[in-house]
C-alpha cells in the first residue's frame, strides 16, 4: 500500500465545493453525503506524477492514516447516503448495512448506466433538417452556371477578312563529311583507325582489411519513479508507486572485417571513320500576299538536294466597329475559300479560347489560330 492522498466532493444539494473527503456531512447545508464522486485538487483523471512532481500533493497524515479504513463506503439503499466502511448502519436513516447492497464504486456505475441511458433517446431523436444541402445544391449550381457562361460564345457580324499572305518554305541539305568515333560503325562509314581503349571499368575484390566502425545501442540509464491515484471510493486516495527504465544511447567501436575493390580497366576496340550525311544548311523561302502561292527554286548545287518542306497560310481579321486587326492562321484548304474583303461572322468563347470564323448561329466554319 502507498501513501494515503486526501480526496474531495462536492455536495449535490447545496453545491458546496472542495469538501475535504473526511468530512462526512456538508458543511454548508449539514446533509451527509449522498451521490457524489471523489476527486483529487489539481489531479486529471490517470495522470501519472514523477517522483520529484509531487510537491501540491495532499497527503494524509501518517499516524492518521493507520485509522483509515481502505475499503470504499457503503452507500445506504433508502436514504441514498454514503456511509464509512465501519459503520453498521447509515448514520442519516439508521438502516441497517445488511439492507443495502452497493458500494461506492457500484453506486457510480449505476449512475452512469442511468445517464447513458438518458442520453440515447437524446442522441436517437430526429435532428432538425440541415440548411448544409441546400447551401451545396445552391453552390453547385452557381459554378454550374458560371461554367457555361465561361464556355458560352459571342457571334458578331462586324468582322471583314482584311488580307490573305502565304509563306512557303524548301529546306536545303548539303552532304557533308564528319569525322567521328566509336564502338561500332555506323552503316556508310569509312575506317580510318582503330584502336583498343578503355570501354570501361569493373570493380574487383582485391583484398580484405581490418577497420573501426562505430556503432550504437540503447541500454538501461536507470529507473525513474512515477506514481498513479487509485480511488478508494472512501475520500482518499492511494498513491501506487511504479518504475520504469529510461534508456540512454551507448557508443562503441568494434573492428569490421571489410572488402576493398579495385578498378580494373576493361578494353575495347574504338573506331574511328569518315561518314558523309546529309545536313541541313540552309532554307529558301518564297511569300506573297496574294493566291497565289508558289514554291521558291532553291537552286542547288551538285552536292545540295531539297529537305523537308513547310507552307504557312494566314488571313487578317479586321473588327470593322473597332479598326482593330488581326493576323490568324488558317488550314491550306480553308485558306483558298477567304478571300480581302469579306463579310464574315466572328464567333469567339469568354473563356479566350481559340476564335472560329462561323455562321451566324456561331456554328464553326474555319478554326483560326493566332500567329
Amino acid at each position: 500500500m502507498g501513501k494515503l492522498v486526501m480526496g474531495y466532493w462536492d455536495c449535490p444539494y447545496c453545491d458546496t465545493k472542495g469538501i475535504r473527503g473526511d468530512a462526512a456531512v456538508c458543511p454548508g447545508c449539514g446533509r451527509p453525503r449522498g451521490q457524489v464522486k471523489f476527486y483529487m485538487k489539481g489531479q486529471a483523471q490517470n495522470q501519472e506524477r514523477r517522483a520529484d512532481d509531487v510537491a501540491d500533493i495532499e497527503y494524509v497524515d501518517e499516524e492518521q492514516a493507520k485509522y483509515v479504513n481502505r475499503n470504499p463506503d457503503w452507500y445506504c439503499s433508502f436514504c441514498e447516503t454514503l456511509n464509512s466502511d465501519n459503520a453498521q448502519t447509515c448514520q442519516s436513516c439508521g438502516a441497517s448495512r445488511a439492507d443495502s447492497e452497493a458500494n461506492y464504486f457500484q453506486m457510480r456505475a449505476q449512475l452512469q448506466a442511468k445517464e447513458a441511458a438518458r442520453q440515447q433517446p437524446a442522441a436517437q431523436a430526429p435532428q432538425k433538417k440541415s440548411r448544409l444541402p441546400l447551401i451545396l445544391i445552391a453552390a453547385v449550381l452557381i459554378i454550374a452556371g458560371l461554367f457555361m457562361f465561361m464556355n458560352s460564345e459571342t457571334t458578331s457580324r462586324d468582322y471583314q477578312i482584311s488580307g490573305v499572305s502565304w509563306q512557303r518554305a524548301i529546306q536545303v541539305e548539303q552532304n557533308v563529311e564528319y569525322h567521328e568515333s566509336g564502338w561500332a560503325v555506323p552503316a556508310g562509314g569509312s575506317v580510318t583507325d582503330q584502336r583498343q581503349e578503355i570501354h570501361h571499368y569493373d570493380s574487383v575484390l582485391d583484398h580484405y582489411e581490418d577497420r573501426q566502425v562505430q556503432r550504437s545501442r540503447r541500454v538501461i540509464d536507470h529507473y525513474e519513479t512515477y506514481y498513479t491515484y487509485t480511488d478508494l471510493g472512501n475520500g482518499m486516495f492511494d498513491q501506487v508507486a511504479h518504475e520504469r527504465p529510461v534508456y540512454t544511447t551507448e557508443y562503441y567501436t568494434e573492428t569490421e572485417r571489410q572488402p576493398v575493390y579495385k578498378q580494373v580497366p576493361r578494353y575495347q576496340t574504338k573506331y574511328y571513320y569518315d561518314i558523309w550525311r546529309w545536313t541541313p544548311t540552309r532554307t529558301a523561302t518564297a511569300s506573297g500576299d496574294d493566291h497565289s502561292p508558289y514554291w521558291p527554286d532553291p537552286q542547288l548545287s551538285q552536292d545540295e538536294r531539297e529537305g523537308q518542306r513547310a507552307a504557312v497560310y494566314r488571313v487578317t481579321i479586321t473588327n470593322t466597329q473597332k479598326g482593330e486587326s488581326t493576323r490568324y492562321r488558317v488550314s491550306e484548304a480553308d485558306w483558298n475559300t477567304l478571300n480581302a474583303g469579306d463579310s464574315i461572322y466572328f464567333t469567339v468563347k469568354r473563356s479566350g479560347g481559340e476564335p472560329c470564323i462561323s455562321d451566324e448561329k456561331g456554328n464553326p466554319l474555319v478554326q483560326l489560330t493566332k500567329d
